[in-house]
Parts: structure tokens; sequence; C-alpha cells
């Protein structure tokens, strides 16, 4: 009977830790620019596109929604595909 317990408890273990180890990491949206973006552009709905990052990778200065940053302009150049940052903008 101990025996039959012990190895219950090692696979139970094991099978805990397996999960936490594999488990996808959740996800987020973020706000990227669709098209480079000039300095001094001011953005509009067709300039950025939303897309998900792993939650560990979010800080505060990426917007999660459009209108976030949809009528701010642009203070640096900003690549298409790139993150678009709250600090990088007026």
């Amino acid at each position: 009977m101990k025996w039959s317990r012990t190895v219950l408890t090692l696979v139970l273990a094991f099978a805990s830790t397996a999960c936490v180890l594999l488990k996808t990491d959740e996800r987020i949206d973020v706000v990227i620019a669709a098209t480079d973006l000039g300095a001094g552009k001011k953005i509009a709905d067709s300039d950025i596109t939303i897309t998900s990052i792993p939650v560990s990778a979010f800080t505060r200065d990426m917007p999660r929604k459009g209108s976030q940053v949809v009528g701010h302009t642009t203070k640096l150049p900003i690549s298409k595909g790139e993150l678009v940052l709250l600090s990088e903008l007026k």
C-alpha cells in the first residue's frame, strides 16, 4: 500500500510540474504600426493594427487599443510591424 501511494504521489507531482512548465503563456493585444510612420505623422486608424504578445512581454508603455493612439503624433519614426509605444507619441 505504501509503495503504490508513493508512486501515485510521484506521478502526480511530475504531471503537475510538467503542466506548469509546458503551459503556454497567456497573450495580450497591443498596437503595432501597419505602415511605416515618419516622425511628426498624425496617426490614423489605417496606420495601425492589433497583434498579440505574451503577457510576460507587456509593459505599461504599450497601448492595447487603437483609440489610445489614433489622433496622436509620432515623436520618432516607427517602422511597419513595430510596437507603438505611448512614450513615442505626443
